[in-house]
């Protein structure tokens, strides 16, 4: 035993302490019990076990979620088909979809689990950038083919519109008339640009040396008049009023005197013959003219201003008063 003043060891019959003396009291005897012993925890089916490396996000259960849930016959992801409410389905399905799988499907290893929904996962990212990718060009192509398609659909009522109205419009009662010509210009008998014949559609009209050698102004080679005042005419300008009719402005430039250099008088052209119009003027040798269609306007300088004569293929008006033929005014005298 040992002493409880020193903690000297001593025999177990020994009444004093051999170091210092002191009585020795004998000391109780420790009885050592054994603990109690615990019963283990029940052992976990390995159906239930979840090993490490099946926990973790899943790109498949998320993205494909109730396609993934049939699957991997896990069919509380068809939750995710509910209208509003199935994002936070899916949601759930990433975080706890692999660990789900796990537990319902029969897989031959942890391996083969890993590689099965790592193919769910490359397919549904693969699609979802597809469909993305398809979106994209849908939200560009179709605004772009719609325009293409209205812009064509505008031209070609446009060009509808443009034929309808450049088409010439026939009724069964009436023809339409083409369109009288116009043009407009400016002359002067004492140019040297004056023609000197005028192929119009009765023949040839020329200013031609007569065999008695006075000039005359002549239809396929025949006078046309052989008045005094024949000698002096000439043609100017012709004017096409249509296929069937002509106009010629001519001049009587001279037999006068010095007082009056030029009158001038039309021609009316026709199948039926050739007409002419009284002479008219203010002895001034040049002017302008303007055709519109059928009428022709003729201004002429004069003392203080300018004199207007206006022919509309019958008459004869002088600033606005109407010129009668008399034999002063014949180009046949």
């Amino acid at each position: 035993m040992f002493c409880s003043e020193c903690g000297s060891q001593n025999d177990d019959q020994a009444a004093f302490c051999k170091n210092c003396g002191k009585p020795l009291t004998a000391q109780p005897a420790t009885v050592h019990h054994p603990a109690p012993a615990v019963p283990a925890a029940p052992a976990q089916p390995a159906s239930e076990a979840i090993p490490e490396g099946v926990k973790g996000w899943s790109w498949g259960a998320f993205l494909l979620n109730w396609i993934w849930a049939i699957g991997n016959r896990t069919w509380i992801g068809l939750l995710a088909l509910i209208p509003y409410i199935g994002f936070i389905f899916a949601i759930w399905l990433g975080i706890k979809g692999r660990e789900m799988a796990w537990k319902n499907g029969k897989w031959e290893s942890l391996e083969h689990f890993n590689r099965v929904q790592k193919s769910w996962s490359r397919w549904a990212v693969g699609l979802t950038f597809g469909v993305m990718l398809l979106g994209i060009v849908a939200a560009v192509a179709i605004p772009a083919y719609q325009n293409y398609r209205n812009r064509a659909e505008e031209q070609k009522l446009s060009d509808e519109i443009s034929a309808a109205m450049s088409a010439p419009v026939n009724t069964p009662s009436q023809e339409v008339a083409p369109a009288l010509p116009t043009a407009s210009g400016s002359f002067d008998i004492n140019s040297d640009n004056l023609p000197a014949t005028l192929n119009t559609i009765v023949g040839q009209l020329a200013q031609t040396q007569l065999a008695n050698g006075q000039s005359a102004v002549t239809l396929n080679g025949t006078p046309l008049f052989n008045g005094d005042d024949a000698a002096w005419q000439k043609p100017v300008r012709l004017f096409q009023h249509s296929d069937s009719k002509q106009f010629v402005l001519m001049t009587s430039s001279g037999g006068r005197g010095n007082s009056c250099e030029a009158l001038f008088f039309f021609l009316v052209v026709q199948a039926s013959g050739v007409t002419a119009t009284p002479e008219f003027g203010t002895c001034a040798p040049q002017g302008s003219f303007a055709q519109d269609g059928g009428k022709i306007t003729i201004t002429m300088p004069k003392m203080g201003g300018n004199t207007v004569v206006v022919f509309d293929g019958t008459d004869v008006t002088e600033d606005g008063q109407p010129v009668v033929l008399a034999p002063d005014n014949d180009p046949s005298k």
